[in-house]
């Protein structure tokens, strides 16, 4: 490969790294926005202005707040995916550590997400609202009924209960104990509470052999 041709390729290289990174840029603020203010209560105008960037260098990466939207939900779940990979896949973990360590990540990744945020943009973007929902269902259920398969395949937990049932309540649970009145009126902290349910739900559901293991 000749001198020239060699620079050319290191020029593009970096051009497109350099894109990249303001896309990132661009998406994790907006991400941030969308999340804690709310879709209608902002403007890609605005988010031009607070990045420092021209509205042309804006709109060159997203040409409208919808598409912007849409983007975001996608990369926030490709990061979420990857991040539950490596949980699925770490051999030093047993499958009820894993199911913990899942749920934990879940509630980590939408704590700040507030539910008038949500039914801010179901309103405002109803196709964006049924993909981020799509997108939920696919990855959080998913991926939790897929534990409680493999864990039954693996005898650690009762063959005799659907893992959609347990993957369920699970998630429940936990939706409810992070209601501001129900951890308000007990005395104790969410993760006090989410590990006397998950030991409680885990107990439930695992089989002879697993319950002799999660205790151990």
């Amino acid at each position: 490969m000749s001198t020239i041709l060699v620079l050319l390729v290191l020029k593009e290289t970096k051009r497109m790294d350099k894109e990249h990174k303001i896309r990132k840029r661009i998406l994790d603020y907006a991400q941030q926005q969308f999340a804690t203010i709310g879709y209608s209560k902002v403007s890609t105008a605005q988010f031009a202005s607070d990045l420092k960037m021209s509205k042309s260098t804006f709109y060159k990466y997203f040409s409208s707040k919808e598409e912007l939207l849409f983007a975001v939900i996608d990369d926030f779940y490709h990061s979420f995916e990857q991040e539950i990979q490596s949980i699925i896949n770490d051999d030093s973990l047993e499958i009820t550590e894993k199911v913990q360590s899942f749920i934990l990540s879940v509630r980590k990744r939408f704590r700040h997400l507030h539910v008038s945020v949500v039914e801010d943009f179901r309103r405002a973007v109803p196709e964006a609202y049924a993909h981020l929902e799509e997108r939920r269902r696919s990855l959080i259920t998913g991926t939790l009924i897929g534990l409680f398969e493999q864990g039954a395949r693996d005898g650690f937990f009762r063959s005799d209960i659907p893992p959609m049932i347990i993957a369920n309540v699970l998630i429940q649970a936990m939706q409810h104990l992070e209601h501001p009145e129900v951890i308000g009126e007990l005395p104790y902290s969410f993760a006090d509470m989410f590990q006397q349910v998950f030991s409680i739900v885990m107990e439930g559901s695992l089989s002879e052999e697993g319950r002799k293991r999660f205790r151990s």
